[in-house]
């Protein structure tokens, strides 16, 4: 499987389209593309057989149009991209750029109840004070 950080936010755009839909052509990925970007026709084309070579998409090529479907769900990219970001963050950090993001996202309250809920969980093993990781113990 491949590593969801080689993905541009612009095929981010793309695979969103083609998850919700559960498969798309690419006249269906172009006309919501073209409704939501200034973005041509053969920008979004690229766009689609880029994720093609990368294997995120796979065509049905027994199907005219060609049918797109993923090749990763995308949960599993959600999981990845966040678990990129997070790693290159120093861990005494992490818990301010989650506070961060619960602050500035627009959640249902059926999300927040869901991150009370782990929260509450996770507290119950949670150390008083996280170690920094930024620099190796021995440097110290």
């Amino acid at each position: 499987m491949s590593e969801v950080e080689t993905m541009s936010k612009a095929e981010w755009q793309v695979m969103r389209i083609i998850w919700t839909l559960g498969q798309a052509t690419s006249k269906q990925v172009i006309e919501i593309l073209e409704k939501k970007t200034s973005w041509k026709a053969a920008t979004i084309k690229t766009l689609i057989v880029r994720l093609q070579k990368k294997d995120f998409l796979q065509a049905d090529e027994k199907a005219r149009p060609y049918v797109y479907k993923p090749l990763i769900p995308e949960s599993t990219a959600i999981h990845q991209s966040v678990s990129n970001l997070f790693d290159n963050l120093c861990c005494m950090k992490k818990g301010q750029a989650i506070n961060d993001l619960v602050e500035n996202s627009e959640i249902s309250k059926d999300d927040i109840s869901l991150i009370i809920k782990t929260l509450t969980q996770k507290e119950k093993s949670a150390p008083d004070e996280v170690e920094c990781n930024c620099l190796e113990a021995d440097l110290k």
